[in-house]
């Protein structure tokens, strides 16, 4: 384990490059250029894999951070994906707009001992981005279609409605 993890001694923390500001201002794409694969695998192996993992504990969706980190840097990205949606119905959604500075980053035992966080929301940015273009995000397939909407339904309701088409519960 230790030859893929607990790199962050000898790695520093690193996001993915800014794009330039002339070129965001002609276009609606994101800010942030997407990590190469090398960055990617090298970024996660910086997770010290602690026995309390409280980025998880930290983590509105209990998402299970620290193995699909593990699989990244082991270069099993399928599984990391597999794994990170279990937990969550849209990571692709919260890799950009979770606020993981005050959440998942902001707790990481690394980056209270000074060697800087694991940038956990590029991370799952990217086994997501991967996802969508390997082609292994699959549609729910609905069990019986409702005619009642989820619209006005709130981030709960919304959230255990998907998980019970999951489940194939209904």
């Amino acid at each position: 384990m230790t030859d893929k993890m607990l790199k962050f001694v000898k790695i520093g923390q690193q996001t993915p490059p800014k794009r330039e500001v002339g070129t965001r201002k002609e276009d609606f794409n994101e800010i942030y250029d997407e990590f190469i694969n090398q960055k990617a695998q090298e970024q996660s192996s910086r997770c010290s894999q602690c026995g309390v993992p409280f980025c998880q504990v930290h983590c509105p969706l209990s998402n299970n951070i620290p193995d699909w980190l593990k699989l990244t840097a082991e270069g099993r990205l399928k599984e990391a994906y597999e794994l990170s949606q279990s937990t969550n119905n849209m990571p692709e959604v919260c890799g950009r707009i979770c606020p993981q500075d005050r959440l998942c980053e902001g707790n990481c035992v690394i980056e209270q001992s000074g060697h800087g966080t694991v940038t956990i929301g590029s991370m799952e940015k990217y086994i997501t981005d991967n996802a969508w273009e390997q082609g292994w995000v699959k549609p729910i397939e609905v069990k019986y279609e409702r005619d009642q909407s989820v619209g006005n339904w709130g981030r709960t309701r919304r959230t255990c409605c998907c998980r019970t088409i999951k489940k194939r519960w209904i």
